[in-house]
């Protein structure tokens, strides 16, 4: 029988947030209309995931 821990569900939200976060980014980055953007939406990937450009 599952549990309804509060703790686990913050931490499932979390999870999911930051899962849905870089989704979108990572689409950006990949469709954006100009350079400019895709370059922007590339540095936020790289500061989410702790990375040098």
């Amino acid at each position: 029988m599952p549990t309804h821990d509060p703790a686990t569900l913050a931490l499932a939200t979390s999870a999911a947030g930051y899962l849905a976060t870089v989704t979108v980014l990572a689409l950006t980055a990949i469709a954006a209309p100009t350079p400019a953007r895709r370059r922007e939406a590339g540095t936020i990937l790289a500061l989410l995931f702790n990375r040098k450009l």
